[in-house]
């Protein structure tokens, strides 16, 4: 880029960011309910003047307002009541400014080859204050760690890339401290003000000396996770966690931090996380956001009867998707959810893993890779290169193969695309005991869930794409159509930026 483009790009953030921290300004100002909706359908209006080939997208964000369906009432929630100024204004930065903003450096990138995933996970440690059954970062190895230097390089790729959102993991991302310098996650948050940061964490390390600071920054949202009320949540993580993270919740709202939630989905807790209850709770909480994740065998000790039955995992959607028609909370669940985002978005489609010692993993459920950042970055390469790897692409061909995305993974879905990736591309374990996923007595009661997984889901997905699951809010039919398109041919752009053979 020129300095005249530079310029003139600089310019053009500073009017839209003018323009949207307008509109949020006025609508966090409205009283109450009625005054916020009338206000928002003004400004929605407005915008679907000028929205061009969006304008239909535009109009069906305007219905939606306009019949106050239970998803917009986040937007209420978090500008009238539950967000800070600055938080307010460092999430329409990163998610909308730069967005719309940075479509030329994006187009740029794909006729070069290159399309960007939305975010990576990163893994600074993997020690942690607390010793939960069944973790998968117990199996690396103590005392491992990415430096802040290395941390702070890799988001500068990331940068330049296009990618704005970052989410950390661990170990525990708030008990992370530089040994050389004794900086921290805060800090690295402090000096990348241009990334927006999720953070899964036990919740437990964050006082209220952390959450001041928190609020300062407006780039971070912590995901806090427990595994259901209590009882569930005490048996795995310790006596008294469930209290302290409910405090800290409260210490959250207060300070206007946006919060959100991560469950993991075993077969003890399914009920639990499965019941209006329990989502009523986080919701009174002031909880925005949450993601539920599916037991995967792998880690400390892992168990194979911890795994969600076929049936559980069903339940699961058909709430998930009830409490999207009636709750006013975002969640995302990272298997059931396959239809609305096109599949599996692992392997840098949508995104990867960076583990503690800087092995590149295509999720941060498969603990295998063919490359490690420090390698690449001693020929001259980074995380471009990651992305567009051979060992990469290859997962993504064979997501193009995958004729039912409510059996998405390939790990526990779709195990033997899993196993050949990983012998054609030699991929080494990135820690003692990973091959035991695609080997041995675990890998055999995959082969027999997945095929059960298929005859529970596959009835349902194609109902799905045949407009059974239409409604007058959304075409999830036409959702999976524009997803296949566009896989293909974002996979047709990763392939032209691909140095070796996809086999």
């Amino acid at each position: 880029m020129n300095n005249k483009e530079g310029i003139w790009l600089k310019f053009k953030k500073k009017v839209v960011r003018w323009g949207i921290n307008h509109y949020l300004s006025r609508l966090a100002r409205t009283s109450d309910e009625d005054k916020f909706y009338k206000e928002f359908d003004r400004i929605l209006r407005g915008l679907s003047k000028f929205a061009g080939d969006n304008r239909p997208a535009v109009e069906n964000v305007r219905k939606a307002f306009q019949r106050r369906h239970p998803l917009t009432q986040i937007a209420r929630l978090l500008l009238q009541d539950r967000l800070s100024k600055r938080s307010r204004e460092r999430l329409a930065q990163n998610f909308f400014v730069d967005w719309i903003t940075e479509a030329k450096k994006r187009e740029k990138l794909e006729e070069e080859g290159f399309k960007a995933p939305w975010f990576f996970v990163v893994s600074p440690t993997n020690a942690c204050n607390l010793n939960c059954y069944g973790c998968y970062a117990h199996e690396y190895k103590k005392g491992e760690g990415l430096s802040y230097d290395t941390l702070s390089r890799i988001i500068r790729e990331a940068n330049q890339l296009g990618i704005r959102w970052l989410t950390i993991s661990g170990g525990e991302p708030f008990y992370y401290k530089d040994k050389k310098t004794g900086k921290t996650l805060l800090d690295l948050a402090e000096e990348h003000n241009d990334m927006y940061f999720q953070v899964y964490t036990n919740g437990t390390l964050l006082d209220e000396r952390k959450i001041e600071r928190l609020a300062k920054l407006g780039n971070i949202a912590p995901a806090i996770s427990q595994e259901g009320m209590e009882k569930e949540t005490d048996g795995r993580r310790g006596k008294g966690v469930w209290k302290r993270i409910c405090q800290v919740r409260e210490n959250l709202y207060k300070a206007k931090v946006l919060q959100g939630f991560s469950i993991t989905v075993t077969r003890e807790n399914a009920d639990i996380v499965t019941s209006d209850e329990f989502i009523d709770d986080l919701i009174s909480r002031k909880v925005s956001f949450g993601w539920y994740f599916i037991y995967i065998p792998i880690g400390k000790e892992p168990a194979i009867e911890l795994m969600p039955t076929p049936e559980q995992r069903d339940k699961l959607r058909r709430k998930i998707w009830e409490w999207r028609s009636q709750k006013p909370i975002f969640i995302g669940d990272f298997w059931n959810d396959g239809p609305w985002v096109g599949g599996c978005i692992a392997g840098g489609r949508k995104y990867f893993h960076i583990n503690s010692n800087g092995d590149i993993e295509p999720c941060v459920f498969v603990h295998f890779a063919v490359d490690n950042i420090f390698d690449l970055w001693k020929k001259g390469k980074g995380l471009r290169d990651a992305i567009n790897s051979p060992f990469f692409l290859s997962i993504r061909k064979r997501q193009l193969e995958n004729d039912n995305w409510l059996a998405p993974c390939t790990i526990i879905d779709k195990p033997e695309y899993l196993r050949k990736v990983v012998k054609l591309y030699k991929a080494y374990p990135t820690h003692r005991g990973a091959e035991t996923i695609i080997n041995g007595e675990i890998a055999r009661y995959l082969d027999e869930y997945s095929r059960r997984v298929e005859e529970v889901t596959k009835p349902e997905f194609e109902k799905m794409c045949k407009g059974e699951y239409d409604s007058g809010v959304v075409q999830l039919s036409k959702v999976i159509e524009n997803h296949r398109r566009r896989n293909k041919k974002e996979f047709e752009i990763q392939s032209r930026g691909c140095h070796g053979e996809i086999l």
